[in-house]
């Protein structure tokens, strides 16, 4: 390999304006596939030139101007991954002679990103032997190539079309002998079995949707018994005061399939005649047996006594559902609790909570 043999080309653009190919380059007119040897630099590192494209562009003495020419490969002591190549100038190039303007060097990438070189000083010489023959012209490889796909699409199409033809022939004949012969459906004949296919489908879908419709309404209508009987039920019933007691007082009852939950509610106001009295009935009684319950809980009772029963002030008492079916304030003292007299006057509020199964109610 001799290095002084190839001239180098900075991609890195120097300071030197020019690079001169004159002692590298003698291509004369006519020239087909002058070469010269070039070292590809980026500064001082040499650039792989593997999967790379080099072109040339420039303008002829003419001022003519040629884009994307030329090729290159390894020539016959080259090494294209250290950057050193022999590039070929096209055919057709070299037309006049004399000095060529603007010429460059461009380097493409794998990935089509171009740089290009510094300007070259690039001289043809005259070709005096074959003076007066006419030069063949530049074609850039793109035009050599459109031309090329350009006729084969023209054979191409030409065939395919007759080949067309002909079976459009093939074809034509049979759907006219299938129609002479009432094989095949004219136009009414068409329409008629549409129309009566999609009458047919019609009808189906219509007795689907309708089924459809009366299982959903079916759905709907259980859908809202099954709510009505697993929903909760609420009833309100009304106690009745009794033995002198004033206020108010009543039991919430709430059922669904499965529970029940009664809740006696008041604020009674017991008599000046006695404290431990029955009070109020059962209004729960109609929808209940109490023969299995016992009912019962407390009420806190605060005292009302006037200045001659002073120091009678609150009181915890029981409170009872007795055998006849009547509800009361109990004790087992025989005498007041706590030192009351049994003619205080007290008031308290009544709470008393009864849950059961609902196999227990009757009546609702």
């Amino acid at each position: 390999m001799a290095i002084k043999d190839y001239m180098v080309i900075d991609i890195a653009k120097p300071v030197n304006t020019y690079a001169n190919l004159t002692d590298y380059f003698q291509g004369r007119v006519g020239d087909a596939e002058a070469y010269c040897k070039l070292w590809i630099k980026f500064g001082t590192r040499p650039i792989d030139m593997t999967g790379k494209k080099l072109r040339f562009e420039g303008n002829d003495p003419n001022n003519t101007p040629f884009i994307d020419c030329g090729r290159f490969d390894a020539g016959d002591d080259g090494d294209p991954q250290l950057g050193m190549v022999t590039f070929y100038f096209p055919q057709g190039i070299f037309q006049v002679e004399g000095k060529w303007q603007n010429a460059f060097f461009k380097l493409q990438d794998q990935n089509g990103s171009d740089i290009s070189s510094i300007n070259l000083e690039l001289k043809v010489l005259p070709n005096n032997v074959e003076m007066g023959i006419t030069i063949h012209p530049f074609e850039p490889e793109l035009e050599k190539v459109k031309a090329q796909i350009n006729k084969a699409l023209r054979e191409m199409n030409a065939q395919q079309l007759l080949n067309q033809i002909e079976s459009m022939k093939t074809t034509v004949g049979a759907y006219t002998d299938l129609i002479t012969r009432n094989q095949v459906l004219n136009k009414p004949d068409t329409i008629k079995l549409i129309n009566d296919t999609v009458a047919a489908e019609a009808s189906k879908l219509d007795a689907k949707m309708s089924s459809l419709s009366t299982q959903v309404a079916s759905s709907i209508r259980q859908s809202q018994a099954d709510l009505a009987t697993k929903g909760w039920h609420t009833k309100e019933l009304a106690a009745t005061l009794m033995n002198g007691a004033s206020g108010w007082a009543k039991c919430d009852l709430a059922y669904n399939d499965t529970i029940y939950i009664a809740t006696y509610a008041g604020w009674i106001k017991l008599p000046g005649t006695g404290v431990f009295v029955d009070f109020m009935n059962n209004p729960l009684s109609s929808y209940v047996n109490f023969d299995n319950h016992t009912l019962s809980g407390t009420m806190l009772l605060t005292g009302s006594a006037g200045a001659a029963k002073q120091g009678y002030g609150r009181l915890l008492a029981g409170v009872k559902l007795d055998g006849n079916d009547q509800m009361g304030l109990w004790s087992n003292d025989a005498a007041p609790v706590n030192g009351v007299a049994s003619d205080s006057e007290y008031e308290g509020l009544l709470n008393i909570n009864l849950v059961g199964p609902r196999g227990e109610l009757h009546g609702v």
